[in-house]
């Protein structure tokens, strides 16, 4: 009879000790599964979410004067640049090495117009990617918009040549509301729709076409500013800024860290909640199986005596104890792994509070066989050194 028979044999008549370990080692493996996954697939979608809320790198021209301000940052006035951008340096932003970390790109020209003796800023915009950019934009009333198009949802809207988008403080101002014709420097727009409060610079704002407002302004091709929104761990922000300072030398980029730092301090969090967790997870699995063990083992003192005054080595002791751990540990691994699926699965998206798209990850179920079995091993070390040390005198009080 070999040790690998012996402890087979031990395994199946002490079945209620063995499934109790394997319970013990699928419950801490699965909740350990189930909390990677949620805050792994967490940390994807947050990075999506923060992607889309809006632009994390600005461009504006080298100068040295800035008078018009525009969402926190200062545009220059055209008067005094050193350098202009132009249309021209959007072919430029996509030769930098990271570009397809760039989400959306979105230019506009910032200008000061005249609306019924009124002073007020107007952005020429490229409506569809600059309303895909900043999706919290939405109308509280429109004018001429597709039937059944989702007001919130203005990456959809074709803003007609001489439409606009007018803030919510400018239409107050201007007495405006949709469907009004209104005149700026001279010529004639129509009020498509006014955007719902935001509490910020948009609601002061007339926002055109790009192209509409270049021509009113005189200024074809001409760009005021860039933002860009992208982010991604393996590209950092501010590398993707070196390489556009280097693609576009007569233009000044700003990484806008709010959005970087928000998502990295989120996923710290998470990720330290997680850490933790496990740890503990681990702590109580190890004490559960150890205890365990160790009942097994004050069950088995005449059998291991026996053993031991046969001529087994306290080595060969050692390997039938922690051979059944193994195999215990093997086995909770592989239900865990599956369990943990899929709990993370079903209930993945209440535990976040939020929805989130979860798959079957293959390459997890090595590691976690291989956590599930060292935490069982660790767990039988000290129970399998004392039955090793067990005196084969103490085979005698049972016989």
């Amino acid at each position: 009879m070999n040790l690998y028979s012996i402890a087979f044999n031990n395994m199946w008549r002490r079945k209620s000790r063995i499934l109790f370990n394997v319970t013990v080692l699928l419950v801490s493996t699965a909740i350990t599964v189930t909390l990677f996954l949620v805050v792994d697939s967490m940390r994807l979608t947050l990075g999506d979410q923060i992607d889309e809320f809006g632009s994390n790198l600005v461009i504006v021209p080298q100068a040295e004067g800035m008078e018009i301000s525009y969402g926190g940052t200062e545009v220059a006035n055209t008067a005094i640049d050193l350098d202009q951008l132009s249309e021209a340096d959007l072919e430029k932003i996509s030769t930098i090495p990271d570009y397809r970390s760039i989400n959306i790109v979105s230019p506009k020209i910032v200008a000061a117009v005249n609306v019924n003796d009124v002073g007020i800023i107007m952005v020429g915009v490229e409506p569809r990617r600059e309303f895909m950019m900043k999706p919290w934009f939405t109308l509280s009333e429109q004018e001429g918009i597709e039937p059944g198009l989702n007001p919130g949802d203005l990456a959809l809207l074709d803003l007609p040549e001489k439409g606009l988008i007018v803030g919510s403080d400018a239409a107050r101002v201007l007495n405006l509301k949709a469907g009004d014709l209104v005149d700026v420097n001279g010529s004639t727009f129509q009020v498509a729709g006014i955007l719902n409060r935001l509490g910020s610079v948009e609601d002061g704002l007339l926002i055109g076409k790009l192209s509409t407002v270049q021509g009113l302004l005189n200024r074809p091709g001409e760009i005021s500013m860039i933002e860009i929104s992208a982010y991604c761990n393996e590209c950092p922000v501010e590398e993707l800024a070196a390489q556009l300072t280097e693609a576009l030398p007569n233009g000044r980029v700003t990484a806008l860290r709010q959005a970087a730092l928000l998502r990295e301090e989120t996923i710290d969090r998470f990720s330290l909640f997680s850490f933790l967790l496990t740890g503990v997870i681990l702590v109580v699995a190890m004490l559960l199986v150890l205890t365990s063990m160790m009942g097994s083992i004050h069950e088995r003192t005449r059998e291991i005596g026996i053993f031991r005054a046969i001529g087994f080595r306290g080595s060969h002791v050692m390997q039938i104890i922690l051979l059944e751990a193994g195999v215990a540990g093997l086995l909770g691994g592989i239900a865990g792994y599956l369990s943990g699926h899929l709990i993370a699965r079903n209930f993945g998206s209440y535990l976040s509070g939020e929805s989130i798209e979860l798959a079957w990850q293959t390459d997890l179920f090595l590691p976690v066989l291989i956590f599930s079995t060292t935490v069982a091993l660790l767990a039988a070390i000290y129970p399998a050194y004392r039955a090793s040390k067990l005196d084969p005198v103490e085979a005698l009080r049972f016989i």
